[in-house]
């Protein structure tokens, strides 16, 4: 019998919901030790992704399916009726989402037992992971932008949530500003949308606008869009909030923004401007001579254009970076430029390379600022320079460090070559000036080899600088013994080698997930959402 007649289609999200109230309750009663909240954070995190792996219809897990094999991946007839609907990239993107909350709750098993703020950071780890699911099978502009939200008030709690740290605070009213002037955007964006089409259903939108094709008014609606949902994905010009934030809030977190939340911004992308944009035919006219446009070429032009940028500007201000976190934190930026180019392309491989890409950043960027926040907790200081000779002295931590941003660039055998394999290829077979979407994306590629040589050449070949022994401290945190690990702690050692294993297995078989992926690319493509 389903597990549906019991609990419904929304288990994973039910689990997440519990497991944050049961770490409130618990903080209410006094019991705040770090290892009971945040293994009910994990466990729970764990448990939902052995679900949604379950829907996505893996044989030895067939046995858990929450939702019918038949529910998934409706007709555009059954999703113009709901607020929501089941795909397998929507799946997909939900094992991206828990990959990344697993890893960082794991990770911060290994903060001090006592340490301030564990419930609450445990807690919203929780409730951003519920909205970020949700977001994922969202089938309603407004329940996609509500979703958002959800992600994002518990995100921006999160980066102040120590509460002493002017600097975390600091940032975490930055993203606020930033995130509610974002919302405000994309709502009025969707409000005009609603004026011109009468729904806000993404099914319903795009076969109203395959028969009417697309007024002046959709157009405005759909720049007030691109430019709200642009700051989720941190994309250029919408960029300069990310930094600052990534940068002062403690760096588990800034591992869960960049490895996992900004990724909402980008499936919403997804949602918004493929089904009911690039996949409707031509509506005809010009927008300064006919009340209707053939919005499809724009839309393909200016993410075109953002893509560009937003690779280029972040790989040319992370060269100039002196601290470790800015440095990927720009890194970060740049990476959003090549998802974004899946998009601007619209055919289920660009899509397929997109999505790979947006996993490979899981486990990349999120065990690349895990990594950093562990080295950074045993006396190393917040520069580059300050990594002089970890690899003489720390070289397992640092040979994981190495194989990840090995992989941010690219490098054969590692998941990084292969999502840029599989992007730049599908851009070269879309031919047209997508060609030239592809070699920027290889010259940027390029381009990011030098500052992360740079990092290699740091940690493995200058001379080793006196480092002070480890603290067992994460991020201001004093006084508790030594770790094991090198100071990493078991379970964000564990955390870590989740990540490095996933980057090279993904890059030596990719086949397995990556025909899950493509098929799911496909589905998306045929039904639009």
């Amino acid at each position: 019998m389903q597990l549906s007649t019991f609990a419904g289609p929304f288990v994973p999200e039910l689990l997440l919901v519990g497991a944050a109230l049961l770490i409130f309750l618990l903080d209410v009663l006094g019991k705040r030790r770090t290892e009971l909240v945040g293994a009910i954070q994990v466990a729970a995190s764990g448990l939902a992704l052995f679900f949604v792996v379950a829907d996505l219809g893996f044989a030895p897990f067939a046995f858990a399916r929450t939702i019918p094999a038949g529910s998934v991946d409706p007709t555009a007839a059954v999703g113009a009726a709901s607020l929501y609907a089941f795909t397998s990239l929507g799946f997909v993107f939900q094992v991206a989402f828990l990959s990344a909350a697993f890893l960082v709750g794991l990770a911060s098993l290994s903060h001090p037992s006592d340490e301030r703020g564990a419930p609450v950071f445990f807690g919203l780890l929780a409730l951003a992971t519920t909205g970020m699911l949700l977001v994922a099978i969202a089938a309603d502009l407004i329940f996609l932008l509500l979703a958002i939200e959800v992600t994002s008030i518990s995100t921006y709690l999160l980066v102040g949530y120590t509460r002493r740290d002017a600097r975390s605070l600091e940032a975490a009213m930055k993203f606020y500003i930033i995130g509610a002037l974002s919302t405000a955007l994309s709502f009025f964006g969707a409000s005009l949308l609603f004026g011109a089409y009468g729904t806000t259903n993404l099914y319903a939108i795009r076969a109203v606008a395959g028969a009417t094709g697309f007024p002046v008014l959709v157009l405005l609606g759909y720049g007030f869009l691109v430019a709200g949902l642009a700051f989720k994905a941190t994309l250029v010009p919408f960029h300069a909030w990310a930094v600052d934030a990534y940068d002062g809030a403690p760096t588990d977190v800034t591992a869960f923004l960049a490895g996992g939340s900004k990724k909402v911004g980008i499936f919403a992308l997804f949602l918004v401007f493929l089904g009911p944009v690039l996949f409707v035919g031509p509506g005809g006219g010009s927008p300064f001579t006919s009340t209707t446009v053939d919005l499809g070429p724009i839309v393909q032009i200016v993410l075109a254009v953002l893509a560009v940028l937003t690779m280029t500007v972040g790989n040319l201000l992370a060269l100039l970076q002196k601290e470790m976190k800015r440095m990927l934190a720009y890194s970060s930026i740049s990476q959003a430029g090549y998802m974004l180019i899946g998009i601007a392309i619209g055919t289920a491989p660009a899509l397929t390379g997109a999505t790979i890409q947006v996993i490979a950043h899981v486990f990349m960027k999120g065990g690349a600022f895990l990594l950093v926040a562990g080295v950074t907790a045993t006396g190393v200081g917040p520069l580059i320079d300050d990594w002089k000779g970890v690899g003489a002295k720390r070289p397992v931590v640092a040979v994981a460090f190495g194989v990840m941003l090995l992989s941010l660039a690219g490098v054969p055998f590692t998941i990084g070559f292969v999502s840029k394999f599989v992007l730049f290829s599908a851009a070269v077979d879309a031919k047209g000036y997508f060609v030239w979407l592809a070699v920027a994306g290889l010259l940027n590629s390029a381009l990011s080899v030098f500052y992360y040589a740079r990092v290699l050449k740091v940690v493995f070949f200058d001379a080793p600088a006196p480092l002070p022994g480890p603290t067992g401290a994460v991020e201001g945190a004093a006084g508790p013994p030594a770790l094991p690990v090198g100071g990493l702690g078991y379970a964000r050692a564990t955390a870590i080698g989740i990540a490095v294993a996933v980057i090279l297995l993904f890059g030596i078989y990719p086949q397995p997930a990556l025909g899950a992926i493509q098929a799911a690319a496909g589905h998306f493509v045929a039904t639009g959402a």
